[in-house]
Parts: C-alpha cells; structure tokens; sequence
C-alpha cells in the first residue's frame, strides 16, 4: 500500500491510500477471533501480550451479561469484539472511517451481532448515544501516545460512568490525565504489561472506580 500525504503536518497518514500489489487487508487472530485490517488502521504487534492486556482490561471494568461496553478508541474493534460475549452490547467508535468500516466487517466475520460502531470521537457520540436512550455501563478507553482528548476527559466527567478502565502506552499522558480525572475517580491500581521487551516501553491498565466522596 502506498500512502500520499502532501500536508505538512505532524499526521503520518494522507487520506489517500492506494493498492499497489497483494490484497488490501491481513489478518490477524487474537482471543479466539479473526481480525482484518487495512492499511491505516492501527493494531497492537505482539499478539500473546495483546491477549494478555485485554484481559486485564476486563478485569478492571468487571464485565457483566447485563452491561453495555463502551469501546473508546476503537481501532478495528479489537478490544469490544474480544469482549463482546461477556456483555450485552458493544458500542465503539474511532475517528478513521476504514477502521470503523474494519471493526464493522469484523463484527460480521466472527458472527457477532451485539457489536456497532461509529465514525466519530467519544465526546461527539456518547452524548448523542445517550439522548437517544442508551445506558452504558462500562467504558475502556485506549488512547494514542498523546492521551485523552481534553473535550473527553469532560466528557467522561459528565457521565461518570462506573466502570471505567485506561489503558495507556504513554506513562507521562497517563499521569496527566489521571491529575484532571481525580477527584471524580480514584484509581484502584495500575498494571503494566509489557509489550516491547526488552525496549524502555510497557502498555499499562488502569482501574478506575468513583469516588464516593467526591
């Protein structure tokens, strides 16, 4: 695949992507699922530690039959669609729409029917999720290196959900916005999980809760 972007910016992907030999997706399997993905879309490269954080990721959210996941940075859908038989329903979103249109077709690949997802950020579509009758449960977030987005974290705030799990690759991000989530949440623990050995970088979840005296 060959990728054009003329802007100057500090973005590395153009919107422009052509084919140029070989098909215009691979696959990749991760908790017992099949993943296709395209070009731009983004997915974890060590696969057994991949397995590995997104079960930690389900632990510090406390998955329920009865729960609806939000899925916050979605990528191609990896971490709902991993999840998604252990909740009621799935709902993600991301901002590149051939991810979305990934996490859409891997939905129908592995036979799930309690996943969507949309194109858009988090703070556009939860509010409108919510006026338009959805209960969520559960949110996990997984961010790029440069964290939340401000206009989230308010968001987040705003609907307080209680079961609430960051996973970050970005330690200093992390930090800063653990520093505007608190006093709302308190944080029960964080879990390293190391992606790269042998490099300085670790992934890490964390497990938030609310804080009753807040």
């Amino acid at each position: 695949m060959q990728n054009f972007n003329p802007g100057d910016t500090p973005l590395v992907w153009g919107d422009e992507t052509m084919l140029l030999a070989g098909r215009p997706t691979i696959t990749e399997s991760l908790m017992g699922l099949d993943f296709q993905l395209s070009a731009r879309s983004f997915l974890q490269l060590n696969p057994e530690q991949t397995e590995t954080l997104y079960e930690e990721a389900a632990q510090a959210v406390d998955l329920q039959p009865t729960d609806t996941l939000i899925d916050a940075y979605a990528g191609i859908g990896t971490i709902g669609l991993s999840l998604a038989n252990r909740v009621q329903q799935v709902r993600g979103m991301e901002v590149i729409p051939a991810a979305v249109d990934d996490a859409n077709h891997n939905a129908q690949l592995n036979g799930i029917d309690n996943a969507h997802y949309e194109v858009g950020t988090a703070e556009e579509l939860m509010p409108q999720w919510r006026a338009a009758g959805l209960h969520f449960d559960a949110l996990i977030v997984d961010p790029p290196r440069t964290g939340l987005d401000q206009a989230l974290i308010e968001q987040i705030l705003a609907e307080n959900p209680t079961k609430f799990a960051y996973v970050s690759c970005n330690m200093a991000t992390l930090a800063r916005n653990l520093a505007r989530l608190t006093p709302t949440y308190r944080v029960d623990y964080i879990q390293p999980v190391d992606m790269m050995p042998q490099t300085p970088r670790c992934e890490a979840v964390v497990k938030l809760s609310l804080n009753p005296n807040a």
